[in-house]
């Protein structure tokens, strides 16, 4: 796709998506099928609502997302006594498996948050990807064995974090496009509809 648009508009992509980008993580309990699914350089959608925390401690699970990203929406003030460090993107969020990194029995999923030109990087990779892969092992390496943070090993913030990204619990891939159900008027629904609304607002 890079080869369909000109320069100038690849550049603009990639200094939306680099700049500023910061490390949040979401440590969860992976069997290995939906681990296999994390293959690097896969473009992979997340449909609901994705928590994370900007608080990176020691590793209490089997498994940590670490997302990059400079897009997610500090909700974190509307916490009650929780200190969560909650985070959260929009539905129907893109990402790409940038690696995936293991020491002894723990697993670091490495992912790059994408914008609504996420076609651009699928089938290349960027020289900046590498550095970031780095800097995700190395931060993964000082944190492994430090002890986790409390707020973030409680049996309420892991029931948040029990679906993976990108994959269903039939170890299916998300749709890579948007399924939106327009018709749906149910209390519920327009709840979904008006956080999307207060995200879209922080994100301008």
């Amino acid at each position: 796709m890079a080869d369909v648009i000109d320069t100038k508009q690849y550049e603009d992509v990639l200094n939306r998506i680099f700049p500023g980008l910061q490390m949040f993580v979401r440590d969860t309990f992976l069997n290995k099928d939906i681990e296999a699914k994390y293959e690097v350089g896969r473009i992979i959608r997340e449909p609901t609502f994705c928590d994370v925390s900007c608080r990176v401690g020691g590793l209490f699970t089997t498994h940590r997302y670490a997302i990059l990203s400079n897009r997610f929406v500090d909700i974190s003030d509307f916490e009650r006594n929780t200190n969560w460090g909650l985070h959260v993107c929009k539905r129907g969020s893109h990402f790409k498996v940038l690696d995936v990194y293991k020491i002894n029995d723990k697993t670091q999923i490495s992912l790059l948050h994408l914008d609504e030109n996420w076609k651009l990087f699928e089938n290349i990779k960027i020289n900046i990807e590498d550095d970031i892969i780095n800097m995700c092992r190395e931060r993964f390496d000082n944190k492994v064995n430090t002890q986790p943070i409390p707020e973030l090993a409680t049996e309420r913030w892991l029931e948040r974090l029990s679906y993976p990204i990108g994959v269903d619990f039939e170890n299916n891939y998300f749709s890579l496009t948007e399924e939106v159900n327009k018709d749906n008027n149910s209390d519920a629904f327009k709840a979904v509809q008006h956080l999307d609304n207060v995200i879209e607002k922080a994100l301008q």
